[in-house]
């Protein structure tokens, strides 16, 4: 991070990369899609919808795969 063409004094970057590292999300965004999808497979089973339910089952296998 640099304010105009001049460089940050190292104390700043340090700060500023502490900061960074402290904020970043602690998000498991693989795990909740994965449970989104069994939640439409469930419920497309519920509907008797068994193109969905294919469709979300290939995508579960696939993230599975990830």
């Amino acid at each position: 991070m640099k304010l105009g063409n001049k460089p940050l004094i190292r104390s700043a970057q340090s700060w500023i990369k502490r900061v960074e590292r402290e904020h970043q999300p602690k998000v498991d965004y693989h795990s909740e899609l994965r449970d989104w999808v069994q939640h439409v497979i469930v419920e497309a089973e519920k509907n008797n919808d068994f193109k969905k339910k294919d469709q979300f089952l290939t995508l579960l296998k696939d993230l599975d795969a990830a």
